[in-house]
């Protein structure tokens, strides 16, 4: 049976006695845990048993690709200046061919027999001139590996190539040239070392890859412009930053980080299959996206919010218009591969080199009133969006669904109350509490927990959990909305405890959604937001 099937006959048969059986259930499992599971890190999940797909693209062209299961030997990462070199002779070859210097590279790809030939002539004049200073020609195995790394350099991500091509890096950041530290989905984190001779040629790394990105109208970096944040057609991020004196940067050296853009499809099976949560928790989820509830997932950075809501969007009727509000850049993916055949997927933009056509999410949540949402999903609450985002899930008929930086859950309505006085707001502080408790349903906590070896005693890898949920109730005598701690995390036995009952309210909500839904939903005129 189905994530899906198993919520519903759990939502018309169980609700009433979740306290009693449904979260007796999250204790037991809870305690079975480790000894089912293991700990199982949130992207480490053995092959097989995920569809795993790994988007590419025209901006990283993976040339010189490794095992997923290796890292790049040292032969790989040989001689970096002798490539720099060999890249900047052909890079002027091909601006003397009328190659505008501006995209230098990108109108080639390595199947580009033109680009070839120039690299293999810049090779052979390189192994000239050695010779001619007493050395012995480049080896064979060399040689390839250094047309292969020239090829990355003008038309890929240079010595980065190795770990892009690697489906199980999640993470690079670039800390100078002599630093590079990369992130494995498993959780090993390891510092590779120099990829560049100097912070010179990695700030001439960082301009090309900004060049090629600008030649399609994403960005620039340059003195005025020290920072860019991109988002390459494979869906990785890449934020860059201009370091050193020489160009009048923000940091000691050039900095550089990608965060890897892979989609797991693996529903909220698969969450629990690696430990973020047990079945009964997910199947309480599912229900409450179901039936329409506003959720709200909190945690640090790096935690899984963005995961653990994508696998919940999963959980939504097909037959739902979904509008997503996202940061610079679109990692939900609802229109990737059909996710979600009704979806809409809008993002900010910066402004340009005049200052002018920046669009920020707060205009972005305000657009989506018309476009006939059924349900809003804001990628990150941030600040003054945080009042237009209660206002639209407030109206929408299916709610709405948003991730946002706490530490705790407790923490996340009065963040929440922050943002909305931060946007200057005339409302007065018992509109905005009555405003939260109204809309808010719950907040879903999830945080990386370090377990301990229970013989040794020694920190093992961080693991991603969903260490609390909590039910957002009305007003109280605080004049605060009242919040109930449906699930705990107890930390001394690595679970997830029940502590307190759903609302009636809650409950009847899940119900008659579940009721309503033993037939295909009928739309109403009237039933959505911006009609």
């Amino acid at each position: 049976m189905s994530t899906s099937d198993v919520a519903t006959a759990w939502a018309e048969t169980e609700a009433e006695d979740l306290t009693d059986d449904v979260l007796v259930r999250i204790d037991d499992q809870s305690s079975r845990g480790a000894a089912d599971h293991g700990h199982h890190d949130l992207e480490n999940t053995p092959d097989g048993q995920v569809d795993q797909v790994v988007l590419s693209g025209d901006d990283f062209v993976n040339i010189d690709g490794v095992s997923s299961s290796t890292k790049p030997s040292n032969r790989a990462q040989a001689a970096p200046g002798l490539i720099i070199d060999i890249a900047d002779s052909v890079m002027t070859r091909l601006v003397d061919r009328g190659v505008s210097p501006r995209g230098a590279g990108a109108g080639f790809d390595a199947s580009s027999v033109e680009l070839h030939s120039l690299i293999i002539a810049a090779v052979d004049e390189a192994d000239r001139v050695r010779v001619r200073q007493g050395q012995s020609p480049l080896p064979a195995d060399v040689r390839e590996h250094v047309e292969s790394a020239v090829m990355a350099e003008i038309i890929g991500t240079g010595p980065l190539d190795p770990y892009l091509s690697d489906p199980d890096v999640e993470e690079i950041d670039v800390n100078s040239a002599a630093c590079t530290w990369v992130t494995w989905c498993d959780g090993r984190k390891i510092d590779v070392g120099r990829l560049w001779p100097d912070d010179a040629a990695l700030t001439q790394f960082q301009k090309r890859l900004a060049r090629r990105m600008s030649a399609t109208g994403e960005g620039r970096l340059d003195t005025a412009s020290p920072t860019l944040t991109l988002q390459t057609r494979a869906g990785d991020r890449v934020v860059m930053v201009l370091g050193g004196e020489s160009e009048h940067g923000l940091s000691p050296h050039p900095r550089l980080s990608i965060r890897r853009y892979v989609i797991r499809r693996t529903g909220l099976s698969g969450l629990v299959e690696r430990g973020l949560m047990v079945p009964a928790a997910a199947d309480f989820l599912s229900a409450a996206v179901r039936a329409g509830c506003t959720i709200l997932i909190s945690g640090p950075p790096g935690a899984g919010k963005t995961t653990l809501l994508t696998e919940l969007l999963g959980e939504v009727d097909p037959d739902e218009r979904i509008i997503t509000v996202e940061k610079h850049l679109l990692e939900l993916g609802l229109e990737v591969g059909g996710r979600h055949r009704d979806s809409v997927a809008l993002h900010t933009r910066g402004a340009n080199a005049e200052g002018l056509g920046e669009v920020g999410t707060r205009q972005l949540v305000e657009l989506t009133r018309r476009l006939n949402p059924d349900r809003v999903v804001i990628g990150e609450l941030v600040e003054d969006e945080a009042l237009d985002m209660l206002d639209v899930a407030s109206m929408c008929s299916r709610g709405s669904l948003a991730t946002i930086h706490a530490h705790t859950a407790e923490a996340v309505i009065h963040r929440l109350a922050y943002y909305v006085a931060k946007a200057q707001t005339s409302l007065p502080e018992f509109a905005v509490w009555n405003l939260i408790a109204h809309t808010v349903d719950l907040v879903v906590h999830v945080d990386a927990i370090t377990p301990r070896d229970s013989t040794r005693g020694q920190p093992l890898v961080p693991v991603r959990r969903v260490t609390s949920v909590i039910e957002i109730g009305p007003v109280g005598e605080r004049g605060v909305p009242t919040m109930s701690d449906v699930l705990v995390w107890d930390a001394a036995h690595d679970a997830l405890r029940a502590k307190s009952p759903l609302s009636s309210r809650l409950i009847d909500r899940i119900r008659s959604h579940s009721a309503a839904n033993s037939s295909p939903r009928r739309r109403s005129s009237g039933g959505r937001s911006g009609r």
